[in-house]
């Protein structure tokens, strides 16, 4: 009955977010401040899913680029909610129903796969730095299940090495479900609706945001993947044990 309600909940707010959607669209003066809509529209979309956020550290004022480790489409709303920025997305998405439209109205700036498809997007990317904007990506390039953090990808470092700006590690890590299992991460064979339904099927889901240090603009791209990915993996190691959160084994990693 609780997750029928939590759904027909969920169904509403996406009617409202479309609407939303449609309207910055359709803003000519391109004024309406998409950041904030966005921010005010996953804040209520984690309350509907149940999903209590514990944030450490705090995301850096001004321009810069944040990585973060992926476990999730659930990453997305997670730092959308946590604070005003953009996000770095395959260009596939675009095309996706409801998710390509929303994509589109909060401004994700679309990577195309292949040899040649980090150029146009580090074209974009520049501009929006250097007025002090800022973006997320996620450099594993998939998803895992939050027990590891793969090796970072050190093209799309170009964007902070381009427009001279710091890059902010972010590490996230979701508690367990009810019964103890991660119902969290989203690989391998998932699709979207199922792993929704899963989700909306919990009481209650934890996750945890960790924003390390900011490494200074200056640095390479390799040493900056090098380093982000290092940054994140400590903090996740050093991540207080909790009953809500599983311990992770970053050894290997």
């Amino acid at each position: 009955m609780i997750a029928t309600l939590r759904a027909l909940r969920l169904l509403l707010h996406i009617a409202v977010g479309s609407l939303l959607c449609a309207i910055v669209l359709l803003d000519i003066t391109r004024k309406l401040p998409r950041e904030k809509l966005t921010q005010w529209w996953n804040s209520a979309l984690l309350d509907i899913l149940n999903i209590r956020i514990s944030i450490h550290g705090e995301p850096m004022a001004g321009a810069r680029v944040t990585v973060a480790n992926h476990v999730s489409w659930l990453d997305i709303p997670l730092i959308a909610a946590s604070e005003p920025t953009r996000f770095v997305s395959k260009s596939e998405v675009r095309r996706w129903p409801i998710a390509g439209l929303f994509a589109e109205a909060a401004g994700t700036f679309y990577l195309r796969r292949g040899k040649g498809g980090s150029a146009p997007l580090l074209e974009r990317l520049k501009p929006h730095l250097q007025t002090g904007g800022s973006v997320v990506f996620f450099p594993e390039g998939t998803t895992t299940d939050g027990a590891q953090v793969l090796n970072f990808h050190a093209r799309l470092f170009s964007a902070a090495v381009d427009a001279a700006c710091p890059v902010q590690p972010l590490a996230l890590r979701y508690g367990r479900g009810a019964d103890g299992s991660d119902v969290a991460p989203f690989i391998g064979d998932d699709d979207l609706l199922s792993h929704l339904l899963r989700i909306l099927r919990e009481p209650q889901l934890c996750a945890e945001l960790t924003y390390c240090a900011a490494l200074p603009a200056g640095l390479a791209r390799d040493e900056l993947a090098v380093r982000s990915r290092a940054a994140i993996c400590t903090a996740l190691a050093a991540a207080s044990p909790s009953p809500a959160l599983p311990d992770l084994n970053l050894a290997s990693a």
